[in-house]
């Protein structure tokens, strides 16, 4: 699979079912504890290696906020992209475990236009393991620039012009 995991497309350029592709990202005992510190997400089954191997799952699992986190990495939303407008229908499908390799696809599924600058693109986020598990799915809506040239016009403004 070549991955196509820049979405960085204005609206008026997407495609319904054009679908995004990332590479792989194994998830490490560091990334858990480290979100553990930064969120004061210590709930057992993410950190206590005794009482998660009773559990259903018999160890620890990566926290379902990492995961969903992971996602917006390993979809690169580009300077189109103005804003998160929206997370609708998420669902933890599937457990990740310490040492998973997760990847992510954004399926375009719905484009509407706010004015003429703007516009709202959805897309169907699916989150998968090595063994093609689907361990999450939701549907983000992202306010987009609608426009090549109001992209073009934004990075001219935003980027610095280096002398030598």
């Amino acid at each position: 699979m070549i991955a196509d995991n820049r979405v960085n497309t204005p609206l008026d350029e997407l495609e319904i079912g054009h679908v995004f592709r990332s590479p792989g990202r194994t998830v490490t005992e560091t990334d858990v504890v480290n979100f553990c510190m930064l969120t004061g997400n210590w709930i057992e089954i993410h950190s206590n290696t005794e009482y998660s191997s009773k559990t259903r799952w018999g160890e620890r699992i990566v926290q379902g906020q990492l995961t969903f986190s992971l996602i917006s990495g390993l979809l690169q939303f580009g300077p189109a992209i103005q804003a998160n407008y929206g997370v609708d229908k998420l669902r933890f499908l599937h457990p990740v475990k310490i040492g998973d390799t997760v990847y992510a696809t954004g399926e375009v599924i719905a484009k509407k236009d706010k004015d003429d600058k703007f516009g709202v693109g959805t897309f169907l986020i699916k989150a998968y393991n090595q063994n093609s598990d689907v361990l999450q799915r939701s549907e983000w809506s992202i306010l987009m620039l609608r426009k090549r040239a109001d992209l073009e016009e934004l990075m001219a403004q935003a980027t610095p012009i280096f002398k030598d």
